[in-house]
Order: structure tokens, then C-alpha cells, then sequence
């Protein structure tokens, strides 16, 4: 069961540490990827570099899923300056769609209530602008848009944004570490509202204090609402790893191979 289980998921890795430290593993567990690429790396390397790297996964068979740059990044920002400054940083990373034909690009949105709650419908209207373009690129490719949530307090914001796009190449990226970190609601009132846009999940724990990317099973997150939403529902979204360590990594492989509703879902 655990072979299944690496076989269908997707587990996080920078792309500076997957290409100077992690691909020899990811080669020898046949590990599907999901790249982070920042500002630092799209700015570092070359489309050369990109391209090598995605030339020995797909040799391999293993499928790419991508996560784009968030550090900074205000895609609904009030100051022109810097929303021009975040628009160009994101035009570059989906420009690397090409090179990388990732199934998706994960996204954050970069609402924070404290910030922005005055200006809620102006950002809502700045952020389609600079979401709507980005997203027309994506038609006719194998990719989509899912937009991942981080501080966002309750699903609100994300399904006016989600709903506003209106199409089959936007979706959600359901994150548990941060609904369990950062929401005031739960998992049950997130799938409620978002579970049919749902595209991919993102599974990490933690014990609600802070956003600590630890193994599953070393928080205080039950997974099991998620499965069964899932296996109720026939969804079979994306599914990624994000705890931060390698250890971490192999015991929530571990753990999810003890739910049998998750290797249900694995199997269908």
C-alpha cells in the first residue's frame, strides 16, 4: 500500500534543493514532485536548468505539480507599484508552465483581513484583474490554477475570488495546516463552501498555535473529515505532502497508509 500511495500523491520540494540535494531520492523512491519556485529561483536559474530537471523526472515517469513564488506578493495590493511588481513576478513564473507542464500551479492569495479588510470589494476587483489574465494563459494547457488558502479567517474571500473567475482552469487548494493555524472555522464549514472547487489538498499538521509543517499525526488535525468529504464526494483532487522534513515526510506516508479511507481513495 505504501508504494500506491507514493505513486499517487505529490510531496513538496524547493527547486534549489531538488536539483543540489533531493533528486537522487526522488529518482530512487520515484517520488512526484511539487517545485517550489520563488523569486530567488526564477531570477537564479535558467530555462536550461528548468528544463534538464524536468527532462530526467518525465524520463522517470513521475508527474510535476508546481508551486508559485508568494513571498511579497500582493496580487490584490492597493499600491500600484508594488501590485506591478507582483503581476510581473507571476507573469514570470507562468511563463515557466512550458518548460515545466506542471497539472497544476499552486498559488496564494495574499489576503490578510488585518490589512485589507477595509478595502475587502476593491482588492477583491484587483485581484480578478491580475488572476483573470494569468488564467487565460493556462487555456489549452494540461494546468490549472488553484488557489491555495493561508491567513485567509473563513472561506469567504476565496470563493467570491474562485466563483468570480468562473472556470475550469481555477480551482482551490484546500491547505489543513493553515485552516488548522490561521481559520476561525472548520474543516467541515471550508469543504461546505469550497469542497466542489476543490483541486488539490495540501496535508501537513500541526497543533493550531502555528503553521509548524510537521508530520501527520504530530499535530492535533483529524484527517478523517477530509477523507471521507473525498470518498463521499468521488474526488480524486491532487494530493500533496508539505511537512518540512524528510523524516516528517516518510512517517506521514506511514500514517497515511493506517487510514483505510485514504487508501480507498488512493485505490479508486
Amino acid at each position: 500500500m505504501l508504494e500506491d500511495i507514493i505513486r499517487n500523491v505529490q510531496v513538496c520540494v524547493p527547486f534549489r534543493l531538488l536539483k543540489e540535494e533531493h533528486l537522487p531520492t526522488v529518482l530512487e523512491k520515484r517520488i512526484n514532485p511539487e517545485i517550489g519556485i520563488d523569486g530567488e529561483v526564477i531570477d537564479t536559474y535558467s530555462k536550461r536548468d528548468f528544463s534538464r530537471i524536468v527532462s530526467i523526472l518525465r524520463q522517470e515517469g513521475l508527474s510535476i505539480t508546481l508551486h508559485g513564488p508568494f513571498y511579497d506578493l500582493v496580487p490584490g495590493g492597493m499600491d500600484k507599484k508594488i501590485l506591478e511588481a507582483t503581476r510581473e513576478r507571476l507573469k514570470e513564473a507562468f511563463d515557466l508552465i512550458p518548460v515545466f507542464e506542471p497539472i497544476s500551479i499552486v498559488c496564494h492569495t495574499g489576503y490578510d483581513r488585518k490589512r485589507y479588510g477595509e478595502v475587502r470589494d476593491a482588492w477583491i476587483e484587483t485581484a480578478l484583474e491580475t488572476w483573470s489574465p494569468l488564467v487565460n494563459d493556462l487555456q489549452g494547457t494540461g494546468t490549472t490554477l488553484v488557489l491555495e488558502n493561508v491567513y485567509e479567517k473563513t472561506p469567504r474571500m476565496l470563493l467570491r475570488l474562485i466563483k468570480s473567475l468562473n472556470t475550469e482552469k481555477a480551482g482551490f487548494c484546500f491547505d489543513t495546516g493553515h485552516m488548522n493555524a490561521f481559520s476561525d472555522t472548520t474543516m467541515q464549514h471550508w469543504l461546505k463552501d469550497l469542497g466542489p472547487f476543490v483541486k488539490e489538498v495540501h496535508l501537513h499538521d500541526n497543533d493550531g498555535t502555528w503553521d509548524d509543517h510537521l508530520a501527520i499525526g504530530a499535530g492535533n488535525i483529524d484527517f478523517e473529515p477530509l477523507f471521507e468529504y473525498m470518498e463521499a464526494n468521488r474526488l480524486r483532487p491532487v494530493i500533496t505532502l508539505e511537512p518540512h522534513k524528510k523524516e516528517w515526510v516518510w512517517k506521514t506516508f506511514e500514517a497515511l497508509s493506517r487510514s483505510a479511507r485514504f487508501c480507498r481513495i488512493i485505490q479508486s
